[in-house]
């Protein structure tokens, strides 16, 4: 069963102007597709087309093969408990600590209404050095501290498919590390994941299949990834 099917789906152009050539494109649970493109903001595009934040403008979109209603966000909202998204466009509640913000999530996402982080958040706020910080407002975090617990809230949903948007720009190439052990396990669930990146060596690690993103049109490179990158860094 795939855990994500678009049929003649198609959504606007940042880059045209235009709608995207409709697409065919599915998904089973465990696949990783990265992303290779012309234009970030298509690809960022996407991504929210994805995580069912963009309506589309024709096609199917299907999960867990159950057609998705676009008429009504609520019709949405089981999906989206579903799905992590690692963005720079993510935000923090801002009149709520940093536990609190993990807290309401939890509450959101796994129907707890429990007064303390569950032991996986606990650790992941351990890896990310979010101890000392639980108590804080989002206002008075650095800018790293601040996607880091961006980053904890989306891999603390357990979800079935994480969408990632550059996070060696997003966490620092210094803490890909340890993002790729929290990852590493969360694969070995079924999670899908859909990244994009232009850092050789993540791409390397974690991509099996490809999608190049460029001029309005959405394909998949046969065979996944061999290497070339449209718009995006050879580097390691």
């Amino acid at each position: 069963m795939n855990l994500v099917q678009l049929s003649e789906y198609s959504f606007d152009s940042k880059k045209t102007g235009c709608p995207f050539q409709p697409i065919s494109f599915s998904m089973a649970p465990g696949d990783v597709v990265s992303i290779s493109t012309d234009s970030a903001d298509d690809a960022l595009n996407f991504l929210k087309a994805l995580a069912t934040l963009v309506h589309p403008l024709q096609g199917e979109y299907r999960y867990k093969e159950s057609m998705l209603d676009f008429s009504d966000y609520r019709n949405l909202l089981d999906t989206k408990k579903n799905i992590g998204f690692i963005t720079s466009h993510a935000a923090l509640i801002s009149n709520l600590t940093v536990r609190q913000n993990l807290l309401l999530m939890n509450a959101y996402f796994a129907n707890s209404f429990s007064t303390q982080l569950d032991s996986r958040t606990q650790e992941l706020c351990r890896l990310f050095s979010l101890q000392d910080k639980l108590e804080m407002r989002p206002a008075d975090l650095t800018d790293h501290d601040y996607r880091f617990v961006v980053t904890v809230r989306e891999l603390s949903k357990t979800p079935e498919m994480l969408l990632m948007e550059y996070p060696e720009k997003y966490i620092g190439i210094a803490n890909l590390e340890t993002l790729s052990t929290v990852l590493f396990n969360m694969l070995g669930g079924n999670m899908c994941l859909v990244f994009l990146s232009e850092y050789r060596h993540f791409i390397e690690t974690f991509s099996k299949r490809e999608l190049v993103i460029s001029k309005g049109t959405i394909q998949e490179v046969a065979g996944g990834f061999k290497g070339h990158r449209i718009g995006g860094s050879k580097e390691s």
